[in-house]
């Protein structure tokens, strides 16, 4: 079973997409504390990583060059901050996709599966 490990401060959003995705038969994980994302990221082992941009303390963009230098796994940023800058940033900090806000939860899991099925099911 896959894990994703969701960072959004957005409670409302936060809980709709670990709700929608866990119909999937995806395990999710919403940030508790937005101070020990690596901590709690580290402990989850997420093989995917929903990110936004705007959080507290530290933006998206941070914690994406920190889970970097960590791992390889997948981070899709999700975001209403969906201008062309802010895209390009965060395919340079290290994503692998952005989605912006609002989105539909039907296209948010086609590429969810999508991306987990290439990194973690595909073989030659």
């Amino acid at each position: 079973m896959y894990r994703i490990y969701i960072v959004e401060d957005d409670e409302s959003i936060s809980a709709s997409i670990k709700n929608h995705i866990e119909k999937w038969g995806i395990t999710a994980k919403c940030t508790e504390n937005f101070r020990l994302i690596i901590q709690e990221f580290l402990e989850f082992e997420p093989h995917l990583v929903l990110l936004d941009i705007s959080l507290p303390f530290y933006n998206g963009f941070y914690w994406c060059e920190e889970i970097r230098k960590l791992s390889t796994v997948p981070v899709v940023f999700i975001s209403s901050a969906s201008d062309n800058m802010n895209i390009i940033m965060a395919m340079n900090m290290g994503g692998d996709d952005f989605i912006s806000k609002p989105f539909d939860f039907s296209v948010l899991t086609a590429k969810l599966q999508a991306i987990l099925r290439r990194t973690y099911d595909f073989t030659i």
